[in-house]
């Protein structure tokens, strides 16, 4: 006699984990297995092959190998696992006998309707009379009878009815297989276990895997020495949108086969009429809210290990979103054609928000890692519209290499871009190569890199997880960073280099701040230079080298100079300011932003004094509040509209009508690619002073990289500030002046802006 007691603790074994388990066995007249035993066990927190398990018991009392057991299973609270019988087993043959069989999910209840009992021997397994069925509202009933013999003579049969995929894949903890419908069944076998002969007719009521579903599929499948012939209809209403007839040599053998897949010829023929491209497209995860239709044949001969396809599969009016880049594709059309070569021809194109071309083609030797050469073309194409960027895209790359270690070659171009620095910065994995930057395939194609955030956070496979991308990014003019205090217009060229196997994602390049203004303590600065430089480390942070100026107004006084120098990263900017001026500190400069005066003006003493420091503290919050709020409103409200908007207040000392009426508001806008347009405004002057309400009009003309043209109309004083000068009513006139100014830009070793003017 013999007992054993053995209690584990987070143990492992393979795939299996066990938290904690005590075992218990008693055993008489060993060595013979004759004797009586008694096992009783309990695990907590166990993990099979992935499946987990909070609670399990199992209590098995045997004599002379005939015996009883019970077992029970809690996967959670609310869901248990019920088993009870008996069993007899030698060597070569045993038996069972199961009384009790039951699984509760929540309010969901199976049951063993009646007991059933299985036997076996060496060449003969048989069933008798087991059904599991589902009670409540949802009915559901599964029937398994009859027999399989190795020598011949077999008669087995299942029945199902209302068997729900998904709830069945729930019990299997197979739920990421994204799978539902509600499935019918009638399954015969005959023959023998080496040679079975199996029919089979089968009907699923609104199938669906992921993204693809029918209204219903119905068809049969018949095997017979090693061919395997199958008819399958797929019906969205009442019209039959596909159908796929064929024959697949396959070994469905009842005995362990190391080859199930027999290299014999096959034939497989798959015709679709107007198939909702939902499904044919449901592989592809990341698109959601797809329309259009799929219609066409293919066929597929050859055998198994070298498939040979031929066809042709037609896409209309195809629609999707991408949620990661945040655009909708549409008005996708094309065709595929397949080749007995094992060659498939692409020809689509995408014409809603720009247009999209794909051609080429793909090699299907072997089909799990086909040949890539497709080509992608685009015209002014919505590549991406995010919270953090935006971007319209020309040009072309090539896509290459093998699907497993694919490389993306060639040249884009930015029509339009925006960079929402704000955003940016609110990302806190900016440089986070984890989660890499991506091009998706197809239509869709992030081409300018200009994000934050993982196109397809998640997303695994050979194909991205491979990806090489080697581009030359063009940046010619309207692509902006904007944030609450800048607007920078850019210009330049970039290197796009990114490899996810290395988790390498770099930019190398300089981009020119072409115009635009900066906001310091709520007041403007005018853009008078700079850089945005990309030294080619990992992630989206680039080094800035910005310079700005804003003219301030004083009393008695010349105006006053100020300039920006905007340095760091675009994550964590850094401003520096200064003037031409001798003997005015940061502090002064400070001062004379916020309240218009130099510190020590703001503490003099007296009445006069007060009233001034008070006049100041007042004007320095309007100028703090309002430049920050009204050039929000402005890019919030015109943003849609304009492509630069600017406001900018006097800083003058007097406070009130005066001081909002030497307001000035500039907004710009491209008209074509290579024509800018400015209109300076004074919308809250009502003085009788000769002040113009429209202040001036510009018009900038590229007319190659390196030359351009600027015209303007505009009042006299304008460019020079000198606005109080209309208080002289009738001694100067503020004559409108037009002027033509012509530009060449070139540069000389490692400084990038040096500008002619004549």
């Amino acid at each position: 006699d013999a007992g054993l007691v053995m209690e584990l603790e987070d143990a492992f074994w393979k795939r299996n984990h066990i938290d904690s388990a005590r075992i218990a066995v008693t055993a008489t007249g060993l060595p013979s297995a004759e004797g009586v035993w008694e096992v009783a066990a309990t695990a907590h927190g166990l993990e099979v092959r992935g499946r987990q398990f909070q609670k399990t018991g199992l209590e098995v009392n045997m004599f002379e190998r005939d015996g009883d057991a019970r077992l029970e299973i809690m996967r959670r609270p609310g869901e248990e696992y019920h088993a009870a019988g008996a069993f007899v087993v030698d060597s070569l043959s045993g038996s069972i006998d199961l009384d009790a069989f039951n699984i509760q999910v929540d309010e969901e209840e199976w049951i063993l309707v009646r007991p059933a009992h299985v036997e076996w021997d060496r060449s003969t397994l048989s069933a008798e009379s087991i059904e599991v069925a589902r009670l409540g509202g949802d009915p559901m009933s599964l029937l398994a009878e009859g027999k399989v013999s190795r020598e011949g003579g077999s008669d087995f049969r299942l029945g199902v009815s209302g068997l729900r995929i998904e709830k069945m894949l729930h019990l299997a903890q197979l739920e990421e297989l994204d799978a539902a419908g509600q499935v019918d069944l009638d399954l015969s076998v005959r023959g023998s276990m080496e040679s079975p002969r199996i029919d089979g007719v089968f009907r699923v009521d609104r199938p669906q895997f992921g993204s693809m579903e029918l209204t219903r599929a119905d068809g049969d499948v018949t095997y017979r020495a090693r061919e395997l012939r199958f008819d399958l209809d797929g019906l969205a209403g009442e019209r039959e949108a596909l159908r796929a007839t064929g024959t697949l040599p396959v070994d469905l053998a009842l005995v362990k086969s190391d080859e199930r897949m027999v290299d014999s010829p096959m034939r497989i023929e798959v015709v679709a009429d107007s198939l909702d491209a939902a499904i044919a497209l449901s592989y592809l995860g990341t698109l959601e809210g797809v329309v259009g239709t799929v219609s066409g044949g293919v066929s597929i001969g050859g055998v198994p290990s070298a498939p040979a396809p031929e066809g042709r599969v037609t896409l209309s009016d195809g629609g999707w979103s991408i949620e990661a880049i945040g655009v909708r594709h549409s008005e996708v059309n094309g065709t595929i054609t397949l080749q007995e070569d094992r060659t498939a021809n692409i020809a689509l194109s995408a014409e809603g928000n720009g247009r999209s071309d794909v051609t080429g083609t793909i090699l299907l030797e072997p089909f799990s890692d086909p040949d890539l050469n497709l080509q992608f073309d685009f015209d002014r194409f919505l590549a991406v519209s995010r919270a953090d960027v935006e971007g319209l895209v020309s040009g072309g790359f090539n896509l290459t290499g093998k699907y497993s270690r694919p490389l993306a070659e060639g040249e884009l171009t930015v029509d339009e871009g925006t960079i929402f620095v704000d955003e940016l910065q609110r990302a806190a994995d900016i440089v986070d190569l984890s989660d890499p930057f991506l091009f998706e395939t197809g239509l869709a194609v992030d081409t300018t890199t200009l994000i934050s955030q993982p196109l397809f956070a998640g997303l695994r496979n050979p194909f991205f997880d491979n990806l090489r991308v080697d581009v030359d990014l063009s940046v010619p003019r309207n692509s902006w960073l904007r944030s609450i205090d800048s607007d920078v217009e850019m210009s330049g060229d970039l290197l796009v280099r990114y490899d996810r196997r290395a988790g390498d994602f770099v930019l190398i390049g300089e981009l020119e701040a072409v115009r635009g203004s900066h906001r310091v303590l709520g007041r403007t600065f005018e853009l008078d230079g700079g850089s945005v430089l990309f030294l080619g480390r990992p992630g989206l942070n680039p080094d800035l080298n910005i310079e700005a100026s804003s003219r301030i107004r004083r009393q008695n006084e010349p105006p006053l100079n100020v300039n920006a120098l905007v340095e760091g990263t675009l994550v964590q900017p850094a401003v520096t300011l200064s003037t031409g001026e001798m003997g005015i500190a940061e502090e002064d400069l400070v001062s004379y932003l916020v309240f218009g005066q130099p510190s020590g003006a703001n503490s003099q003493v007296g009445e006069i004094g007060r009233r001034g420091v008070v006049s100041s503290a007042v004007q320095g919050t309007v100028t703090f509040v309002g430049g920050v709020l009204t050039n929000q409103f402005g890019s919030a409200v015109f943003g849609d509209f304009l492509d630069y908007f600017s406001v900018q207040q006097s800083g003058g000392q007097s406070f009130g009508r005066e001081y909002f009426a030497q307001t000035q508001v500039e907004v710009g806008k491209y008209v074509g690619d290579d024509l800018f347009t400015v209109v300076v405004l004074r919308p809250t002057d009502n003085s009788a002073q000769n002040q113009n309400a429209v202040a001036g009009v510009r018009v900038e003309w590229a007319l190659t990289d390196d030359y351009n043209v600027e015209g303007f109309l505009e009042d006299r004083f304008l460019r020079s500030g000198s606005l109080s000068l209309g208080s002289t009513a009738g001694l100067i006139e503020n004559d409108r002046i037009w002027g033509v100014i012509f530009f060449r830009e070139w540069g000389y070793g490692q400084k990038r802006n040096s500008t002619e003017q004549n």
